[in-house]
């Protein structure tokens, strides 16, 4: 049951609102479809809180640490995912932009966002 609510928490409105509105208004260069995104978006934040929960039992983590390990790992998985699929027709410096914007959205989403929705619920 801990594992679900972790999902639920993750793949809440909130948390993938901020996504949403930046793929649909500010990704000109995307390669992918807007409504697949929609369907990814929200299971992969669930996936990966029920990742970080599971890590942070095993290696006896605080929340605080929790969320910014998995910020880290999170966002680097989908930079690596996102290369390798070609989801954007970016060049380097464009690309560059991208993962720092990336790191720096999913550090405010693991660290703010979900991290409260956590102490509230």
């Amino acid at each position: 049951m801990k594992y679900l609510k972790q999902f639920i928490i993750g793949s809440s409105y909130p948390v993938f609102f901020s996504f949403y509105y930046s793929v649909k208004n500010s990704q000109p260069k995307k390669t992918y479809k807007y409504y697949n995104y929609t369907l990814a978006a929200p299971v992969w934040f669930g996936v990966w809180n029920i990742i970080s929960l599971m890590l942070a039992e095993k290696l006896n983590l605080t929340n605080n640490m929790r969320f910014i390990l998995i910020s880290i790992i999170s966002s680097l998985s989908i930079m690596i995912i996102a290369r390798k699929l070609k989801s954007y027709k970016f060049n380097s410096k464009e690309w560059r932009n991208y993962y720092i914007y990336i790191l720096l959205k999913y550090v405010i989403v693991w660290n703010f966002v979900i991290l409260n929705i956590e102490k509230n619920m």
